[in-house]
């Protein structure tokens, strides 16, 4: 599945997307890792359909999927 990678979190993957299958979020925060070492370290929210996920979710591989840095906004 294509996950999108923006802000800060592009520029420390070098890329604005990867290419990585997981089942949940869960997992995809694992495979994130893995791919990108240093989110380990980092604070990041995952987005699925444009809605930021918090807890687990079980993945089709059909989703939107954004991992986006953190963000103020006024």
């Amino acid at each position: 599945m294509r996950i999108m990678l923006f802000g800060s979190i592009a520029e420390i993957a070098c890329a604005s997307e990867v290419d990585l299958g997981a089942s949940s979020v869960d997992r995809l925060r694992e495979l994130l890792i893995l791919h990108v070492p240093k989110l380990r370290d980092m604070r990041y929210a995952i987005a699925v359909d444009r809605r930021i996920i918090a807890d687990d979710l079980d993945l089709n591989g059909s989703e939107e999927i954004a991992v986006l840095p953190p963000f103020a906004g006024g």
